[in-house]
């Protein structure tokens, strides 16, 4: 489900990603702060920033990288460690990380239409709950 629907995902990545964003940061705005690069800008300034766009293709380029290993988990949950292990680095905290799963649910469902189905939505909620689990426990 979740590779026949990537495919209609990924002809507006770029969109989605900076969908996703925008409403993380406006339901946890908190979020946006730990972001240098985004600390303090206006939701205006958000939408024509080259960085949140850029940031949020690398977040789309992770997805589609784990849904291309996604029948060879250890490849993907390798991929994932390291993920995680730069984010701390980033100095990112381990609890904003369970938050990405729902805000990419929420950004893709109207790019997805009437093939949006519960089994759908369960689908993708589970792919991301194994991609936090994976990345936070780089992360600890």
């Amino acid at each position: 489900l979740v590779l026949e629907s990537w495919n209609i995902v990924q002809q507006d990545i770029s969109k989605v990603g900076v969908v996703m964003f925008m409403n993380l940061f406006e339901t946890h705005p908190d979020v946006q702060d730990v972001f240098m690069p985004f600390k303090g800008k206006s939701k205006e300034d958000l939408k024509q920033s080259t960085q949140l766009r850029s940031h949020a293709l690398r977040v789309m380029g992770t997805v589609e990288k784990c849904l291309a290993r996604i029948n060879e988990p250890q490849k993907m949950d390798e991929m994932l460690h390291q993920l995680g292990s730069r984010h701390v680095m980033y100095n990112a905290k381990v609890d904003y990380i369970d938050l990405i799963g729902p805000q990419f649910i929420w950004a893709i469902q109207p790019t997805l239409g009437d093939k949006w189905t519960p089994e759908l939505e369960a689908a993708w909620s589970d792919l991301f709950k194994h991609v936090a689990y994976i990345i936070k426990r780089a992360m600890v």
